[in-house]
């Protein structure tokens, strides 16, 4: 559903609502925004100002292929709060932060990548071992390189889940879509509301588009949107949502502070093009 002024001018569509899209074509997708974006991101991220000089020791990590190895399919296979704990022991060993990212996370990244190059694990495995090196980054302290500071000739896009979801199969078909009408992408896979607020902050985006998996997620909705607006480097972003908890939830995007709700991948291009030509 969209709020009425923007539905109006909302051409109809006939392609399934993105969650919903076939095998191949979900596989297709995930793996490029996995190839040409999320491991290259994770692999620039550089020491936070704040963290560079945090450490006064300077114990290197070197880990064995196998170790990374290892490491690698501890992420994927193990809950969330044990990665963390295996860094976290690494910390108090006072092991040298850019030891464990260079010389750990990085491979282990890569490793995961050739995983799925070589079909030995599945696009599920993948994204929840790429979240769990995305949250260890930020837990050493470090950041992303930031993008564009000021708007470009191209429209630009930020994707990201709604805390308290990890809706990355969405994202990744959406992402195609708004590649092939000429948008740059980038899919954040940041799980928290400061980490999105940072991103936002951090870039030029034209639009931000949010995808709700769970119609919990609902009520939270108004305070996200209104921080990332409050923080954006665009003054005047507008904000579309999407996802499946608007298949069933009756609710407007004017209630929750957005600029559009839609539940179509094509309809959201085109919604997303009208939001920022209006601004």
């Amino acid at each position: 559903m969209l709020n009425s002024a923007t539905r109006s001018l909302a051409p109809k569509a006939t392609y399934e609502p993105f969650g919903s899209p076939p095998d191949d074509a979900c596989a297709g997708s995930l793996r490029s925004l996995i190839e040409s974006q999320i491991i290259p991101r994770l692999l620039e991220a550089h020491p936070h100002a704040s963290a560079a000089n945090a450490q006064d020791f300077v114990l290197a990590y070197q880990p064995t292929a196998a170790e990374v190895a290892a490491f690698a399919e501890l992420c994927v296979s193990r809950e969330p709060e044990e990665v963390l704990a295996f860094v976290e022991k690494l910390l108090l060993d006072n092991v040298n932060n850019d030891s464990i990212f260079l010389n750990l996370i990085a491979p282990a990244a890569r490793h995961l990548g050739e995983m799925w190059e070589q079909e030995r694990t599945d696009f599920t495995q993948v994204t929840m071992g790429l979240l769990r090196m995305h949250q260890i980054t930020h837990r050493i302290g470090y950041e992303y390189q930031s993008g564009p500071q000021i708007a470009g000739p191209s429209k630009r896009i930020m994707l990201a889940s709604a805390p308290g979801s990890q809706h990355i199969l969405g994202l990744a078909m959406v992402s195609e879509f708004f590649r092939k009408d000429g948008w740059q992408v980038v899919v954040e896979i940041s799980t928290t509301q400061g980490e999105l607020c940072t991103t936002a902050k951090n870039e030029w985006f034209d639009l931000i588009g949010l995808s709700v998996g769970l119609t919990q997620q609902v009520d939270s909705l108004p305070d996200l949107i209104a921080n990332l607006k409050k923080v954006s480097r665009n003054s005047r972003i507008p904000v579309l949502l999407g996802g499946p908890a608007f298949l069933s939830a009756a609710c407007s995007a004017a209630s929750l502070g957005a600029d559009g709700i839609t539940t179509d991948a094509l309809e959201g291009v085109q919604i997303a093009s009208l939001l920022v030509d209006a601004r």
